[in-house]
């Protein structure tokens, strides 16, 4: 007696969506490094808007710091985008 062996042959139009699937998400998902560089543009702006609610107190450290987060944000996403 022998052994009947079956040969798998996935079908290629699902492996072309599975690939394009893939690639959809893969655009999608944003870089780390972007995802770094807009949160720092981000939490420049929020300490402002902290200190027009009188959560945090103004002070030259705290008004310098905004414009220090922001510069660096900046900077990095114009980095990360190729501009620079």
């Amino acid at each position: 007696m022998t052994t009947l062996f079956q040969t798998y042959k996935p079908v290629a139009m699902h492996i072309a969506f599975a690939n394009k699937h893939d690639e959809f998400i893969e655009r999608l998902r944003p870089r780390r490094c972007m995802v770094v560089s807009v949160g720092l543009i981000l939490a420049g702006m929020s300490i402002p808007a902290l200190m027009i609610l009188q959560i945090l107190p103004v002070t030259l450290l705290l008004g310098f710091l905004p414009l220090a987060l922001i510069a660096t944000g900046g900077v990095l996403v114009l980095f990360y985008c190729g501009e620079i």
